[in-house]
C-alpha cells in the first residue's frame, strides 16, 4: 500500500481559471492585480503494488489513484500490470520522459513540459547503458470550436487508430539522454458522419546531465504536428487543430515545447532548481488576432526534506502570455507544497 497526503497552498497576482497547475495558456487578458489565495489536497494519492512470483518471470502491478480529475473529482493516474518486457495499462506515455523531469511544485513540470498518462501496449528492452521501446497509445485530439452552433459546426473526435510511440535511451556517469518519436491521428466526425483523417508527427529530445557534483541539467524540446494535446501546458485548449471557417475544414497546428532546468544538491536534504520553459503554437493566416501564439515562465523551486517521506516544497513561478497580435499578459504566483509519502 502506498500512498502521498499533498497539501498545495499558493497566491497569485491574477485569478487563474485552472489552479491545479500554473498554465502560462490560461493567463487572463487583464492588467489588473487581483491578490487571491488557494487551497487544495486534490493533489493526495492512494494506491497499491503488488508482486507475483511466476516460473519464468515477476508479475507486478500497480494501481495509483488522486482527486485531481475534472473539478476535483476521483481519478486513475497509473494502472498497469508488467511482465519481463511487455506493460499493459495506463502509465507515462513513452513520448515524454518524466523520470528525468526536475522536481517542481507545479506537477507538471515548467511550461512546455510533456506528462501525459496514456492507456498502453508496451514492448521495452533495458541494457546496461541502453534502452528502447515501443508503445501502441491511446489519447483524446484535442480541437478547438468543438460543437460550436454559431459557427454552424457541429464536430466530434473519435480514435480510429491507437498512437504509435518509440522511445531510445542512453544512460551513464554523464547522466542520461532520450529520444521519443510519434505518430498518431486526428480524426474529425463530421455533420454527415463522415469521418476525415490526418496524421500528426513529433519528436522530443530530453534529458538530465550531470554536470558536477550535486550540479544537474535538464532539458527536454519537442516539436511536431497535432500534438499540443501530449504538451501540459495546452492540455484542454483545443490546439492540436484550428477550424478555418472559409473552407469549413480542421487544419493541423503545429506546436512546440521546451525547458532547460539548472539544479542544484545543496546537501542531502536541500535542493534548488531554476527553469525556464517556454511553448509556442505555429499560427495559421485565418485564425484571429487574439489567439494564444506562444508563452515562457520563469521558475524557482526548492525542496527541503524535513524527514524521511516528508517534504517542503516552495516556488515563485513568473508567466508570460503572447498572443498572434503580439499582445503579452503576465502573472506570478508563490506557490508552497507540503507533502507526505508512505
Amino acid at each position: 500500500i502506498l500512498g502521498s497526503m499533498r497539501l498545495s497552498t499558493f497566491y497569485d497576482d491574477k485569478i487563474m481559471p485552472i489552479k491545479n497547475t500554473f498554465s502560462t495558456y490560461y493567463i487572463p487578458d487583464t492588467e489588473q492585480k487581483t491578490i487571491n489565495f488557494h487551497n487544495s489536497l486534490n493533489q493526495t494519492r492512494i494506491g497499491f503494488e503488488i508482486t507475483r512470483a511466476t516460473l519464468n518471470h515477476d508479475v507486478f502491478i500497480r494501481i495509483e489513484t488522486d482527486f485531481d480529475g475534472l473539478g476535483g473529482s476521483f481519478r486513475i493516474r497509473h494502472a498497469y500490470g508488467q511482465i519481463g518486457s511487455f506493460l499493459v495499462g495506463k502509465s507515462w506515455s513513452l513520448f515524454g520522459n518524466v523520470s528525468d523531469m526536475p522536481a517542481t511544485v507545479d506537477k507538471n513540470g515548467p511550461t512546455g513540459a510533456i506528462s501525459l498518462l496514456n492507456p498502453q501496449l508496451r514492448y521495452g528492452k533495458h541494457y546496461k547503458k541502453f534502452s528502447w521501446a515501443v508503445a501502441l497509445e491511446y489519447s483524446e485530439p484535442d480541437i478547438y470550436q468543438l460543437n460550436n452552433d454559431t459557427l454552424g459546426t457541429n464536430y466530434s473526435t473519435v480514435q480510429t487508430l491507437p498512437d504509435v510511440t518509440g522511445r531510445i535511451g542512453l544512460n551513464g556517469d554523464f547522466g542520461s539522454i532520450k529520444l521519443g518519436l510519434l505518430l498518431n491521428t486526428l480524426s474529425i466526425k463530421n455533420k454527415d458522419l463522415s469521418i476525415d483523417n490526418s496524421f500528426g508527427y513529433g519528436a522530443s529530445l530530453s534529458g538530465k546531465l550531470n554536470i558536477h557534483k550535486g550540479h544537474k541539467l535538464y532539458f527536454q524540446t519537442a516539436f511536431g504536428k497535432s500534438i499540443s494535446h501530449y504538451i501540459a501546458t495546452f492540455d484542454g485548449t483545443g490546439l492540436d487543430a484550428a477550424y478555418n471557417p472559409n473552407t469549413e475544414e480542421f487544419e493541423n497546428l503545429y506546436a512546440m515545447g521546451s525547458y532547460i532546468t539548472y539544479g542544484y544538491d545543496w546537501n542531502p536534504k536541500i535542493t534548488t532548481n531554476a527553469s525556464l520553459g517556454m511553448a509556442r503554437i505555429y499560427n495559421l493566416d485565418f485564425q484571429p488576432d487574439d489567439s494564444y501564439q506562444n508563452s515562457a515562465n520563469f521558475s524557482i523551486d526548492a525542496f527541503w526534506r524535513v524527514i524521511e517521506g516528508a517534504r517542503i516544497g516552495i516556488s515563485y513561478l513568473h508567466g508570460i502570455r503572447t498572443n498572434k497580435d503580439n499582445s503579452t499578459r503576465s502573472a506570478n504566483r508563490i506557490w508552497v507544497l507540503y507533502y507526505y509519502d508512505f
